[in-house]
Order: C-alpha cells, then structure tokens, then sequence
C-alpha cells in the first residue's frame, strides 16, 4: 500500500512539474468566469455541463499527456523496471486524474454554493464524478498506447470530440430532439456521462439514468481490463522490444 501511495503522489508530482495540474486549474478559472457570466441566481441547470467537460475529455487529456511526457523523458523506462505491477502502474495514473476531477468539483462547487445559491446532491455528484473520470482515464490510456506524440493523442481526443461529444451537446441544448436519436445515444458514454451528472440537480428519466448509470459501471469494468492486457504490449515497447 505504501508503495502505491508513493506512486500516486509521484505522479501528482509530475502532473505539476509538467503543468498539467496547472492547466487543469486554469480551465477551472475559465469556468468561473463563464459561470459569473451567467446572469442567473442559480446555476443549477448549467453546473453539470461544466463539470462534465472536466470529467470527460478534461480527464481523457490529462492522464494522456502525463504518459506522453513520461515517454519523451523516459520516465516511463526507469519505472517499468523497478517492481511496481501493471495494475499499481495503471490505478496510480487513474487515481492521480480522478483527483483532480475531484479538486476541479469542489473549487466550482465552492464558487456556486457561495455566489450562486448552487443546490445539489453533494454525494451524487461526487460519486458521478468519481465514475465519468475513472471511465475516462481508461479511454485516456487506450489511447495513448496509440499515439506516438502529443500531436497525435491531439487528433484522437479531437476525432472522439467530434463523434460523441457534439452529439451530447447537441441533444443537451435540444437541437436534435426524437427518440431515434435518443436510443442512438444510448452508446455514447458521454450521453451516459451527462446524463448521471445532470441527475445530481434536476429530475431525469429514471429508465435513463438506470441504464446510463449501468453503462458506465460496465465500462469502467471493461477499459480497465482491456487497459491492463493492452499494458504489456506497451510496456515492451517502450522498453524497446518488438
């Protein structure tokens, strides 16, 4: 257990000495100031559109570019031969991006309690945020073992924006509306995703928070079983084999 404390915080570490934490703070920064522009008493209908942003693709590019910056510093080498496990390796990189999910909720939560009369389901939306960031992460270092660079990770997460993230915002702001397209988006986790946010504030559809909430449990089974079978062959990689 120590030494998986260790890690996590080594990677923490790195995340600042890389200034991903400081980019993650800076997109907080950003949303305060859109919040402040909404010139409502209450943000409630908009606050988990922010926090699935960070959840979502914010935790997909993080945990990507951590790793990245390990490879190009090879990092990465020194670590894969001490005697850590694939799973220690994993859960740590996990864990560090969930936390800064988490760090991301509680300064905007912060904000709109305070300035914004913000009223939610405090332990649902932790639990939403711990899940949609865990998922994500997952799809994060799917990817990475993908992508050669910083340029190309770029590409997927913009190629993943395009094919499931416009879709949800789309149907976030009804501009498709009909069941076609709803049942459609059942597929899409980051439907799954906004879906189980938005219940933390409003009343959805039981029949789609059920299966969204589902979905996404299952999905964080899945990635992060076929994450950790895709790590070997990564690992041998970068330790130059085939």
């Amino acid at each position: 257990m120590n030494k998986f404390i260790t890690l996590v915080k080594g990677d923490q570490m790195r995340m600042r000495k890389y200034g991903i934490t400081y980019a993650s703070l800076f997109t907080a920064v950003l949303f305060v100031i859109m919040i402040q522009l909404i010139n409502m008493n209450s943000i409630d209908a908009y606050f988990p559109l922010f926090i699935f942003i960070d959840a979502t693709i914010m935790s997909f590019l993080l945990v990507g570019v951590s790793m990245i910056f390990e490879k190009q510093e090879n990092t990465i080498k020194s670590m894969l031969v001490t005697s850590i496990s694939k799973h220690q390796y994993l859960l740590s990189k996990i864990i560090a991006t969930v936390a800064s999910s988490l760090l991301i909720l509680i300064l905007l939560g912060a904000y709109g309690i305070i300035f914004k009369n913000l009223s939610i389901n405090y332990v649902g939306i932790i639990g939403a945020v711990l899940l949609t960031a865990f998922v994500f992460s997952c799809f994060g270092i799917l990817v990475t073992y993908i992508s050669n660079d910083f340029t190309s990770l770029l590409m997927w997460i913009f190629a993943y924006s395009m094919i499931m993230i416009i879709p949800t915002l789309l149907q976030a702001f009804n501009i498709i509306t009909g069941n076609w397209f709803k049942y459609i988006q059942y597929i899409n986790p980051t439907q799954s995703a906004l879906n189980v946010l938005n219940a933390t504030v409003m009343p959805i559809d039981k029949t789609d928070f059920i299966i969204s909430l589902s979905y996404l449990v299952i999905l964080a089974v899945v990635l992060y079983i076929f994450a950790a079978k895709k790590f070997d062959k990564y690992s041998q990689k970068e330790l130059g084999g085939e």
